[in-house]
């Protein structure tokens, strides 16, 4: 039996959805002890490292390896988990202006380190505790939002479209109803507030035919880094608001060459 495999995990469903699909591809996984190795949001798509076995045991070699990512920001919108599956608030007139040469001096000043906070919608923990159940309990407040070293490798500009506001509601609601969610789950967060995300985002139909500007980038970055901290940082940087619009990891593995004791020396998945 393999030791993992790499799959390819959809918009709309947890790892743990994509590792449940996986298993159910091969009868010869019934009943057999499988972990994800790295986690990606609901929105995002791309690689997922599915250990399988005794492999499972070897989790944390797994987690520390590279990523790297194709990740859009949209500009004009912010909301409280810094993706588009959060309530989002419209924070003044979209900078669909903003120069190129603004845009390329940015990317260049974010390649390094950075300590950032974790998103509150995120499953670091605090007080033995998920920061995403702090934020569902509003207690927010009450403890310290960690943070953690996350390093940029590389970070390419890769261009910008624009979008009409009923264009761009339209295909945030479709990935939104991608999520498959039990209402009858009492886990907190277990729902992703998916009625009340939609509907926030559908108060801002008033807009119209109203232009938003999607900047589109490439990064390869350390294990750990959240493209999610960093999209909004970056809009800030360029004088204005935004999220992450779509997150897609292309690679894992190092950007400089990995550790022989996975025995892919130089490879990448």
């Amino acid at each position: 039996m393999k030791k993992f495999a790499i799959i390819e995990k959809k918009v709309g469903k947890t790892p743990l959805q994509a590792l449940e699909n996986f298993r159910q591809t091969d009868k010869n996984l019934v009943g057999v002890p499988m972990t994800y190795a790295g986690r990606l949001d609901p929105m995002a798509s791309g690689k997922l490292i599915i250990l399988i076995g005794e492999e499972c045991k070897r989790r944390d070699l797994y987690t520390d390896l590279d990523k790297e990512y194709e990740f859009e920001i949209l500009l004009g919108f912010k909301s409280d988990t810094s993706d588009v599956l959060g309530l989002s608030e419209f924070c003044g007139e979209n900078e669909s202006g903003i120069s190129e040469k603004s845009i390329y001096a940015t990317t260049k000043m974010f390649v390094g380190k950075h300590n950032l906070p974790y998103p509150v919608y995120s499953s670091r923990t605090v007080n033995g505790k998920p920061l995403f159940h702090h934020a569902v309990e509003n207690n927010l407040e009450e403890i310290k939002i960690p943070t953690a070293e996350m390093e940029v490798y590389k970070l390419e500009f890769c261009g910008r479209r624009k979008i009409p506001a009923y264009d761009l509601l339209k295909e945030i609601a479709g990935k939104i109803s991608l999520l498959n969610v039990d209402e009858n789950d009492p886990r907190p967060g277990s729902g992703f507030r998916k009625p009340e995300i939609l509907a926030c985002w559908r108060t801002f139909e008033n807009l119209g035919s109203k232009q938003f500007a999607v900047l589109k980038f490439k990064a390869a970055v350390s294990s750990g880094t959240y493209i999610r901290a960093l999209a909004p940082i970056m809009a800030e940087q360029l004088g204005t608001c935004g999220l992450a619009y779509s997150i897609h990891r292309t690679k894992i593995g190092k950007f400089f060459p990995i550790t022989k004791h996975l025995g892919f020396w130089r490879k990448t998945f």
